[in-house]
């Protein structure tokens, strides 16, 4: 009887499985051979790519992720990056630094405006004093906890709540006053990288928060964003290629069921979706539970073009790439793209680009969908990158379907942060079924490394009372 079964081995779940495995006999499941999930590192053809668009942030001394992997040894090489996006757009170049300094000397340089400097201050300041908070409790399974997570959040909510309850958008044209439409494009854009959503659709509290991602330490992983997967593995009980089927909930306790075996355990975390994990069950509290979160569903999922080049031209890690008009086939005017580094021998030549689509569009009609859309990418590398097609080796790509193959979702990216999802509507990381617990980018926080750290951290509370 295990204390803690964990199924799934995305960032949430495979960091869960190391934070309960201090204080519980834990093991985890995972359907395929690579962990990681959409953050994954996988190999095709004798090369290797990063499966999703996933950047590392976060790892400051003393934060969560930092604390956690330490105390465990997970040990991996990475290089801490002075700039976390480079935005090209219109044939200028925006380089998102770190120092806050020179970002506002950057910006000026391409969007000037007087009062850039105050906002790009205000936007470093609410983001450090909003994760340096420590004492955060969230939970949904009952009145009593609601209210309980409400006053946890209390000094949070004194800080910014006037942020929480104001549009992004209103608070930006009164702000800026003559912004022009290329500056709010600039700054949607990067919005939908981290929330999937634009300014007129979210608070400005979310839109600080995802601008001011840069400010944290953002860091290229050797090796690919699997290194960090496979260092945790080492300390942690594991089962690969081990997809769960069934979950049979019993009195006291979860049966899991794969093809060949069975497991029990006493308590579940699920680093499936909310969207995904009504099948794995027949228990129908728990099905019902997980059907009430279902219309936040939003269908965005992915559209993934891998590449190996062969060129001496230097690219940064992360480049934006914002057109004019929406890519034909997606529900964006962006792409992003990711260079393995040079002197990366298992990723150097690697490239992984990503753009957001409706997964209903791909479900038929895919393979001229797939044509069109890897044409007009190819283009844009073109213009913008000065990559030509002679310099791309090969490459392929990655539908919704192919999401939903390997890692059991099609469905990328979490929950658009948009107001009608905050505050306290998001599902919590445990459940009103005792025993039933989750993690990852579609509960309590958000997506990324970040967000899903805050969850984790707050499963931690929940189950160890910490």
């Amino acid at each position: 009887m295990l204390d803690f079964a964990v199924v799934g081995s995305g960032i949430g779940g495979s960091c869960s499985a190391l934070m309960l495995s201090r204080y519980y006999d834990t093991l985890l499941f995972e359907k395929d051979r690579n962990l990681g999930g959409c953050s994954s590192t996988f190999k095709r053809f004798g090369n290797h790519y990063n499966s999703g668009a996933t950047t590392f942030a976060g790892f400051e001394k003393d934060s969560y992720i930092s604390t956690l992997f330490h105390s465990h040894n997970v040990t991996f090489e990475s290089q801490l990056l002075k700039s976390a996006v480079s935005v090209y757009q219109n044939g200028k170049t925006i380089k998102r630094y770190s120092d806050l300094e020179r970002f506002i000397d950057e910006i000026n340089r391409i969007h000037y405006h007087p009062k850039n400097s105050a906002f790009y201050t205000l936007i470093a300041r609410i983001n450090q004093e909003f994760y340096t908070y420590q004492d955060y409790y969230y939970s949904n399974q009952s009145i009593a906890k609601k209210i309980k997570s409400l006053t946890s959040f209390f000094p949070l909510l004194l800080k910014f709540g006037s942020y929480l309850f104001t549009d992004a958008r209103s608070f930006l044209l009164r702000y800026f006053k003559d912004i022009s439409q290329e500056y709010l494009d600039f700054i949607d854009n990067q919005l939908i990288i981290v929330a999937q959503a634009k300014s007129t659709q979210v608070n400005f509290l979310t839109l600080a928060l995802a601008l001011g991602y840069q400010f944290q330490e953002n860091r290229y992983i050797k090796g690919g964003m699997g290194a960090i997967f496979e260092a945790i593995s080492t300390h942690i009980n594991l089962k690969r290629n081990c997809e769960i089927l069934q979950i049979e909930k019993g009195k006291n306790h979860y049966t899991l069921h794969t093809k060949n075996e069975s497991f029990d355990a006493k308590n579940i975390v699920l680093n499936s979706t909310i969207f995904d994990s009504p099948r794995l069950f027949t228990d129908k509290e728990i099905v019902s539970y997980f059907k009430k979160y279902q219309n936040y569903d939003s269908n965005t999922s992915a559209f993934m073009l891998y590449m190996q080049i062969d060129t001496n031209k230097a690219f940064d890690h992360h480049c934006q790439i914002i057109e004019k008009e929406i890519f034909p086939h997606t529900i964006s005017n962006s792409i992003f793209v990711s260079f393995g580094d040079k002197e990366d021998e298992r990723m150097k030549n690697s490239v992984t680009i990503s753009v957001h689509v409706d997964k209903q569009t791909w479900n038929e009609d895919w393979e001229a969908k797939n044509e069109q859309l890897t044409q007009a990418i190819l283009k844009s590398l073109e213009k913008n990158l000065e990559l030509t097609k002679s310099e791309i080796k090969s490459y392929f790509s990655a539908k919704p379907h192919t999401f939903a193959r390997f890692i059991n979702r099609s469905s990328l990216g979490g929950i658009p942060m948009k107001k009608e999802n905050l505050p306290f509507k998001l599902p919590s990381n445990d459940t009103p079924i005792k025993g039933l617990y989750m993690v990852g980018d579609t509960t309590y926080a958000a997506q990324g490394w970040p967000g899903v750290m805050m969850g984790v951290k707050n499963l931690e509370r929940l189950v160890c009372k910490r």
